[in-house]
C-alpha cells in the first residue's frame, strides 16, 4: 500500500528514519510512568494546614497554584511532559501512515499535537492564581487540542482492518469526558455547584487518557 509523507523538507528521511528506530511503547509507558510520579508528588505536596488534596475537589490545575507547595513540581513535570507527548503522539501518526491513513488528516493531526503541547505549557507557566487570563487560554488550547487529535485518531483507527476496536474507542471515551468537562467547566458560571462536577469529570479524563496512552503502547509493543 503506498503511503504518504507526513512531514516534509531537507531533514524529512533523516525524521522519518529517527522515527522508525524509535520504541514507540517505551516512550509511551515512560509517559505514563512520569505524568501519575510528578502529579502524585504534587498531590502530596499540595496538602497544608488549611486544605487537603483530595480527587474530589481539586482540580488538577491547582496543584499548579503559585500559593501551594507543589507548583514547581506541577510546572515542571507538565512542561518535560508536552515534548514526550509530541513524541509519542508523531510515532502514532507515523504508525497510522504506514497502515495507510490520510495523508491530509495525518498532517493536520500532526500540527494540533504541537498546539496542544503549547497550550500545556502556557497552562503550566501561568498559574491560575496570578494570571488567569493565560491559564485559562493555555488550558482551553489544551483541551479542545486533546479533542480534535483524539476525534481524528480515533476515525483513522476505525477504518483500519489491523487496528483492534479496543482502541479507537478509548479515544471516544477520551473525548467523551473532555467535552463534559468543558460543558461543566463553562457552566460553573451559571452554577457553582457544577465546579465539583467539573473537578471529577477532569481526573477521569486524565486517567481515561492515561488508559489511552497505555493500551496504545502496548499494541504497538505486540505489532513490533
Amino acid at each position: 500500500m503506498e503511503t504518504t509523507e507526513l512531514w516534509e523538507g531537507k531533514n524529512s528521511e533523516k525524521l522519518s528514519n529517527w522515527y522508525e528506530k524509535v520504541n514507540g511503547s517505551l516512550v509511551a509507558y515512560f509517559g505514563f510512568i512520569f505524568s501519575v510520579t510528578f502529579l502524585t508528588i504534587a498531590a502530596m505536596l499540595y496538602s497544608n494546614s488549611e486544605s487537603t488534596f483530595s480527587l474530589l475537589t481539586t482540580y488538577i490545575s491547582d496543584l499548579g497554584a503559585a500559593s501551594r507547595n507543589s507548583s514547581l513540581v506541577f510546572a515542571v513535570g507538565m512542561i518535560i511532559s508536552a515534548p514526550v507527548r509530541v513524541v509519542f503522539g508523531l510515532y502514532l501518526l507515523k504508525y497510522l501512515e504506514s497502515e495507510g491513513g490520510s495523508n491530509k488528516t495525518l498532517k493536520n493531526t500532526a500540527k494540533v499535537i504541537y498546539l496542544g503541547a503549547i497550550g500545556s505549557i502556557a497552562l503550566a507557566v501561568f498559574p491560575h492564581d496570578v494570571f488567569r487570563i493565560g491559564h485559562m487560554l493555555g488550558s482551553l488550547i489544551y483541551f479542545v487540542s486533546v479533542v480534535i487529535i483524539q476525534v481524528n485518531v480515533s476515525r483513522l483507527e476505525l477504518r483500519m482492518k489491523n487496528i483492534p476496536k479496543y482502541l479507537p474507542v478509548l479515544g471516544i471515551i477520551v473525548v467523551v469526558s473532555y467535552v463534559m468537562f468543558l460543558t461543566f467547566e463553562i457552566s460553573e458560571i451559571i452554577f457553582e455547584g457544577f465546579r465539583y462536577v467539573a473537578i471529577v469529570l477532569e481526573w477521569l479524563a486524565y486517567f481515561v487518557i492515561m488508559a489511552w496512552l497505555v493500551m496504545h503502547g502496548y499494541y504497538i509493543q505486540k505489532s513490533k
